[in-house]
């Protein structure tokens, strides 16, 4: 799972990332925290990746405005399912609502802010992880739209899952019980792969959007 935060003051940025961290770091879910201080190449790459994020995104930046990162994120990316928590120093939550860009929450800087933020954070991360995780062992979870492929290791009654950021897991359990949970594509009857996570895929090879490859 990917938490990105989009907050040009320095000193809020790093009270949300701590917040954040104090509250995945409870989950056991396996996560990865981004934080920018300005729209850049490397926020529109992460925008147009087609994994499910959080987003935390300040209104009033000095760059390009929260208003156009939430479009470029929705209308854009055609992302809509990933979660926005909007952030703003002023009352705007009509004009947010009124944007029709599925904002999942509007939080004040000034009223609350710390238990607010916390409890939205909370909230869009069992919201994606309701449904949306594989569980390893009691102390390791993965959210499913990060993984890339499974295959059944040679001469064991394990699987490996191999995920976006190139992590490895094993876990005991069939390709015919992992299919059935997850509904992914079995190509091979030794491999399932994530289609939402597919850059190239050609007779021998499969190209994954973090640029992995394997041969089949």
């Amino acid at each position: 799972m990917r938490i990105v935060v989009i907050e040009d003051n320095k000193r809020v940025n790093s009270l949300i990332c701590e917040y954040v961290n104090e509250i995945v770091s409870k989950s056991c879910l396996d996560y990865q925290l981004l934080n920018f201080y300005s729209f850049n190449d490397n926020l529109r790459k992460i925008i147009y990746n087609c994994d499910i994020k959080i987003y935390i995104v300040d209104l009033q930046l000095n760059s390009k405005s929260g208003y156009n990162i939430c479009r470029e994120i929705r209308e854009g990316a055609n992302d809509w399912k990933s979660i926005i928590i909007i952030c703003s120093a002023y009352n705007q939550k009509e004009e947010i609502i009124s944007l029709r860009l599925s904002i999942f929450t509007y939080v004040s800087k000034h009223i609350n802010f710390k238990s607010n933020i916390k409890d939205s954070i909370n909230k869009a991360i069992q919201i994606l992880s309701s449904n949306n995780i594989v569980t390893i062992d009691k102390n390791t979870k993965i959210c499913i739209n990060d993984i890339c492929y499974i295959e059944k290791i040679k001469q064991t009654k394990y699987c490996k899952i191999v995920t976006l950021d190139s992590k490895e897991y094993k876990i005991m359990k069939t390709i015919k019980m992992l299919k059935k949970e997850l509904n992914f594509k079995q190509i091979r009857n030794y491999l399932l792969i994530n289609d939402n996570n597919i850059r190239i895929i050609d007779k021998q090879e499969i190209t994954f959007i973090n640029k992995i490859s394997i041969k089949y």
